[in-house]
């Protein structure tokens, strides 16, 4: 499986983000809003670690928030697009080709990051990396998921509580990856991802789940 996700996204790197995400900036400026804000919040100076960088345009987000970057992608050919997206930008960031399911880590982050939209599925085993991965996690990890490719928020919760995570919650992310909507009508998308009675509706057809766990139960 690994080699047919390096080959695909060779393929594809050139590109790549401005030709998958239809609503490309505010999808990718929402990630990074719930990525910093939900839960304990990140500050200018924290580390992350994206697992999955793809072609780094969502790195440049978290650069200019002040944050030390580390992306890591499976595809070689993505981590050069990405180390040109950020060099054309003038930033400094650091990326490495790996494959998450294999790689070990030598230093601790603030927060672990992975927006593959796919996590459960692209991890061979996924409690074993994520076990691996709870010692150098010192705020707190998000996820994604699809629920009805992958597994239930709730198999994926139970691992997170089983690698050692807590104040664990999940949530739909309801920006469309293909369909172009005007900016108004994604807002109300996003207004109604915290309304209890919509916010699982949706996802029996189609959008994205987000799981989020802490490393420890005190808020900085």
């Amino acid at each position: 499986m690994a080699r047919d996700l390096v080959t695909k996204y060779n393929q594809i790197a050139g590109g790549f983000a401005e030709h998958s995400y239809a609503n490309l900036h505010f999808y990718m400026h929402r990630r990074f809003t719930i990525a910093t804000s939900w839960g304990i919040s990140l500050q200018p100076h924290d580390s992350v670690l994206e697992l999955g960088c793809g072609d780094g345009y969502l790195a440049q987000l978290f650069v200019r928030h002040g944050l030390q970057y580390c992306g890591v992608d499976i595809s070689s050919k993505m981590v050069t697009m990405a180390e040109r997206r950020i060099g054309e930008s003038g930033l400094k960031a650091q990326f490495m080709v790996a494959d998450v399911g294999q790689m070990t880590f030598s230093e601790p982050f603030d927060a672990v990051v992975s927006y593959m939209r796919d996590f459960f599925t692209y991890i061979h085993s996924p409690l074993i990396v994520l076990k691996r991965l709870r010692q150098y996690v010192r705020k707190k990890i998000i996820l994604d998921l699809d629920p009805r490719r992958d597994i239930p928020p709730g198999v994926a919760i139970g691992m997170l509580k089983d690698a050692g995570f807590q104040n664990i919650a999940w949530r739909p992310f309801f920006v469309p990856l293909e369909k172009k909507l005007p900016v108004c009508v994604l807002k109300t998308l996003i207004v109604c991802e915290g309304i209890p009675v919509l916010r699982g509706l949706p996802l029996r057809w189609k959008f994205q789940v987000l799981v989020k766990a802490e490393a420890r139960d005190a808020y900085l």
